[in-house]
């Protein structure tokens, strides 16, 4: 359970930096929004697995 809590807050930190780098524009638009999209997939993926082992 502690590693699954470890990954969701690397997938919370990492969020932010893609926040920062759109923002300061590092990357492209299209490029951005198909990371945060995958990474709000992995979220989703994180937190089933993490309320599933908890029942």
């Amino acid at each position: 359970m502690r590693f699954l809590n470890i990954a969701q807050g690397s997938v919370n930190e990492l969020e932010t930096h893609l926040i920062l780098s759109r923002r300061v524009r590092l990357c492209e638009e299209k490029d951005l929004e198909m990371i945060v999209n995958l990474l709000k997939e992995e979220s989703r993926m994180i937190i089933s697995l993490i309320k599933k082992l908890e029942n």
